[in-house]
């Protein structure tokens, strides 16, 4: 272990890694190698200067700071963080029984934070309760509480941990809950009220608990979306295929994928080919031909074929993990409304202490005191108020396949005014339909559908099933075929009685000896409409060229239409397809302003002119080109978990489902939350102030004003719990009249 030594051979230096991994204004996260030394890095961090608050995630080897702006930023904590740890590391060498302590406790996880050690504190104070309900109530046994008692001496240990924390931010010069309630139990044992302190730390304890429970049960509805990898895999060792699992797989080592299987690691395909369906990190519904040079995720699938990848990023390395831990944090990332709640708390505070010492003084009585100190010197339910209201509708998104990477996001998410939306996966499915079918033969367009329909009729590809809606919509069969070649990612080849039927790209006519320029060429057109374009021949002859588009979703023209009735005061489309084929989208979704033809930088100007003209803005988008605007936007939403790695990076809401619907779901669960919120704040602050002016009156004891922050606190949580039911009826009623008006008022679409 590093920090000891033997006898004549110096200790080894420990050589500890920090790394700035995410940041932003008064937030940020490093990494900490070696993994064990991350609750180290925390400890040293709490009394870093301008640092708030510390969580370490010992799992990832993080450590995650909020800080104070005015007093110090991101680079300059980065560096005194390492000063600290080299610090630290040279102490171990000068003294390596110390180091031994350092990384036995870093192992340990000692320092961290979690439901488990809250629990264990919570259910130990809960052991004591019991045990002197039982003495005292049931048989009636005198406890005594002087300070120096048995009670005395449990409750002043277990006050330490509040009153170490109240010490750091006293130093500081910082005036905090933690004070508060640790100057009262302290007090309030030293004057041989020993139970009183208990009951406070016991309360205090409590709402801790609920509290990491309800972010514990956030954060695993947020990792359960993202579970996609398998165990187990095949790598090559030797001239053989070995199942290992996945967790011994390493970077260089060359893994074999079947038909069927789900990949496990990024990497680069060296060999093979295969279809790829990536649609759990891309949201396609087309599976992706990939061969040698192309890269692969971990989390899709290989639908037919076989591939060969080395590995490059194994475990939390690979992009999966990467959004794993950007979302892992975001019950940390503040709603502006918890930061009212913090505030709210603060004050309390503030009015408890004056009123403690009013009601000391206007009665004389200390249990009159120490009443009006238990209601509120534990401000439990204020906290909680804003906090449990986030956490419950992260969690709702989370089960309904919608990631929510902060409480910030989903409060302005309901805020905004301006929607931009991004055409091809956004807008448009992916599931294409035939948009045209371009004739250069005598044959009539049934004829052609019905040669194309029998080529096709047993394959799955989203071209193919375009193809088979269109031929049964014109109630056409296909002709049985006695053979039938597909090569992957080129077209097919299928004898229909004397005639040999191709369909497929370009390059694979000219393999079958066809001459396709001629044909290409005529449909140079449809190419610039952004259309997907095969062609169809009858053994040497090219008879026709059919076009496909990705049609509307089925419910964008009435999410738009919906979206006015959520405080929407302006959609645009903003893409970088052609003139024509922008417009009569926009045309026929009912959106007023459209941008074409603009390149990724031009759509994040546009956002970004948007938002300089006092909007609050919205950008919808799917791919790597939408990846700046996502970013300039206020509030970012990627359509489906990954669109593209840059693209589900720079969101701030991912909609797993690719469902336009869950807009106006997070729309409605915002201001339900922002609402529920408020009705907390009541909860909580009017009984405080209720509670503490019965307590001043004689009229609550201790031991009442206890149930009463239990009662209120269940309270709390139970009003923020309704944000886990479904939203009544849906989020928003969408109706065929708020539709048809939109689709026949709208003015011309501009252009950029």
């Amino acid at each position: 272990m590093a920090g000891t030594a033997t006898a004549g051979v110096p200790p080894r230096r420990l050589r500890p890694s920090i790394s700035i991994r995410h940041s932003i204004p008064g937030r940020i996260r490093l990494r900490v190698s070696p993994g064990p030394l991350a609750a180290k890095a925390a400890t040293l961090c709490q009394s870093l200067p301008g640092v708030d608050h510390v969580r370490v995630n010992p799992a990832c080897a993080a450590v995650i700071l909020t800080y104070q702006t005015q007093m110090t930023d991101a680079a300059r904590l980065g560096r005194a963080v390492r000063e600290a740890m080299d610090a630290a590391a040279n102490a171990a060498v000068s003294d390596p029984e110390q180091g031994t302590r350092a990384c036995a406790c870093a192992s340990s996880g000692v320092g961290g934070s979690g439901v488990g050690r809250q629990f264990v504190r919570f259910l130990s104070l809960t052991g004591v309760m019991a045990t002197v309900f039982v003495r005292k109530v049931v048989f009636g046994a005198a406890l005594s509480e002087a300070a120096l008692s048995p009670l005395g001496i449990v409750a002043l240990l277990a006050a330490w941990p509040v009153a170490k924390e109240s010490l750091r931010h006293a130093r500081e010069k910082r005036f905090t809950l933690e004070g508060f309630l640790a100057t009262g139990c302290v007090a309030a044992t030293l004057s041989g009220q020993a139970l009183t302190a208990l009951e406070i730390l016991w309360i205090q304890s409590g709402a801790e608990t609920l509290k990491a429970w309800v972010s514990e049960r956030s954060r695993q509805s947020i990792a359960a979306i993202l579970d996609l990898t398998a165990k187990n895999t095949f790598i090559v060792a030797g001239d053989v295929e070995v199942e290992v699992p996945v967790s011994a797989v390493k970077p260089r080592d060359i893994v074999v994928l079947h038909t069927g299987e789900k990949i496990s690691v990024d990497g680069h395909v060296i060999s093979g080919e295969a279809l790829v369906d990536d649609s759990p990190i891309t949201g396609r519904a087309e599976p992706a031909h990939l061969g040698p040079g192309d890269k692969v995720f971990a989390g899709a699938y290989v639908r037919q074929g076989i591939l060969h990848v080395r590995v490059e990023c194994v475990g939390d390395r690979t992009y999966l993990a990467r959004i794993m831990r950007q979302v892992e944090d975001s019950l940390e990332n503040k709603a502006p409304i918890e930061s009212v709640a913090d505030d709210l708390a603060r004050s309390m505070v503030r009015l408890g202490l004056m009123a403690t010492g009013l009601t000391l003084l206007a009665t004389g009585s200390l249990w009159r005191a120490f009443t009006v100190m238990m209601v509120m010197a534990c401000p439990c339910a204020t906290v909680l108020s804003a906090q449990t209201a986030v956490s419950a509708a992260i969690a709702a998104a989370a089960k309904r396949g919608i990631l929510i990477k902060g409480g910030r996001y989903l409060e302005e998410v309901g805020q905004a005014d301006t929607v931009c939306f991004d055409k091809t996966g956004t807008l448009t499915s992916n599931q294409p339909r035939i948009e045209c079918i371009r004739n250069f033969s005598d044959c009539d367009e049934s004829a052609l559908l019905r040669f194309a329909y029998s080529a096709e009729m047993h394959n799955h590809h989203p071209l193919a099933l375009a193809i088979r809606n269109a031929a049964v919509a014109r109630d056409i069969a296909p002709i049985s075929h006695a053979v039938c070649d597909f090569t992957l990612g080129k077209g097919v080849r299928a004898v229909i009685g004397e005639d040999v039927v191709r369909l497929g790209n370009r390059a694979y006519m000219e393999e079958a000896g066809l001459c396709a320029a001629q044909a290409d060429a005529a449909v140079a057109d449809l190419r610039e409409r952004g259309l997907t374009v095969i062609f169809l021949a009858k053994n040497r002859e090219v008879l026709a060229a059919i076009a496909f588009a990705n049609e509307p979703r089925p419910d964008a023209k009435a999410t738009v239409a919906a979206l006015a009735r959520t405080g929407v005061s302006t959609v645009a489309l903003v893409t970088g397809d052609a003139e024509k084929t922008a417009h009569d989208l926009a045309r026929e979704l009912g959106i007023a302003v459209c941008h074409h033809s603009v390149l990724p930088e031009e759509k994040g100007a546009i956002v970004s002119l948007l938002r300089q003209g006092g909007h609050k803005v919205i950008m919808v988008g799917d791919g790597i080109n939408d990846a700046l605007a996502l970013a300039d936007a206020d509030i970012g939403i990627a359509m489906s978990a990954g669109g593209a790695d840059v693209a589900i990076e720079a969101a701030d809401i991912a909609l797993v489902r690719d469902d336009l619907a869950d807009i106006l779901y997070v729309r409605e669960l915002s201001r339900r939350t922002v609402q529920v919120a408020h009705q907390n704040f009541w909860i909580a602050t009017s009984t405080n102030i209720g509670g503490a002016l019965a307590g001043a009156l004689g009229l609550l004891s201790p031991v009442a004003a206890g149930l009463l922050h239990i009662v209120h606190t269940l309270g709390v949580l139970a009003n923020s719990s309704r944000l886990l039911l479904p939203l009544p009826a849906g989020p928003v009623p969408i109706s065929q009249a708020d539709v048809v008006p939109a689709v026949l008022s709208q003015p011309e679409p501009e252009k950029a």
